[in-house]
């Protein structure tokens, strides 16, 4: 792969954790991720505030749950970072218009296969592809499934339990990966969500169509 864009991932959060200070004894103390520091941070919010209301709203239609319990840290947080005189989190909280509290920008890069360990197991990460290449390919291997990955396609799932990567052949590509940490539950002390579910309703219909299906295939009718 011959890329126009230089290669390279950027994490952006108001609230970014400190890996590997989760350990007894030691105190958890969140901070604005170092491309938020500075002059700049307000500005590179508000540059990305549509695709954080697009990732918001995808995730209230999936998993309305998950959102309600995405949005519940950021109002502690909000009120911790006032209360602890945080006032560049406190500012960055206040444009977040994420649901989740991290986006990792990822370009030009081939991404192994990997499980995403520190999220919620009921959580879903969702990842927004673009730029100008061609056949895309996500790896789920503990599925057993490829899946074609081409531009503009939105793809949720639970980074924890699926174990994914992504290959591309040739041209531009850029990841938007939206993810929520369990260290930001744990410091803000919000419960997480339940599994997503299917409701009845939706339950009849697939059985439904998949009888429909059947009967198509055997009366051609």
């Amino acid at each position: 792969m011959e890329p126009g864009l230089i290669p390279g991932c950027i994490n952006i959060s108001p609230c970014w954790f400190q890996q590997g200070w989760e350990d007894p004894g030691k105190q958890f103390i969140p901070e604005v991720s170092g491309t938020l520091k500075g002059n700049c941070n307000l500005s590179s919010i508000m540059d990305i505030q549509q695709l954080a209301f697009l990732s918001s709203a995808a995730l209230q239609v999936m998993h309305p749950q998950l959102y309600r319990a995405l949005m519940s840290p950021h109002i502690k947080l909000g009120l911790w970072a006032a209360e602890q005189g945080q006032d560049e989190m406190y500012r960055c909280l206040q444009h977040w218009a994420s649901a989740y509290t991290g986006a990792a920008v990822v370009c030009n890069r081939d991404t192994p296969c990997h499980h995403d360990l520190k999220y919620p197991l009921e959580g879903f990460d969702i990842l927004t592809l673009i730029g100008s290449y061609d056949n895309a390919v996500m790896n789920l291997t503990n599925l057993g499934i490829d899946l074609a990955y081409n531009p503009g396609v939105m793809v949720s799932y639970s980074g924890r339990l699926v174990r994914h990567g992504i290959q591309v052949s040739e041209g531009d590509r850029i990841i938007w990966a939206w993810f929520m940490w369990d260290s930001m539950h744990n410091h803000a002390q919000t419960p997480c969500t339940e599994y997503a579910k299917y409701s009845l309703a939706d339950f009849m219909m697939y059985h439904l169509a998949r009888y429909n299906q059947a009967d198509f295939i055997q009366y051609w009718t």
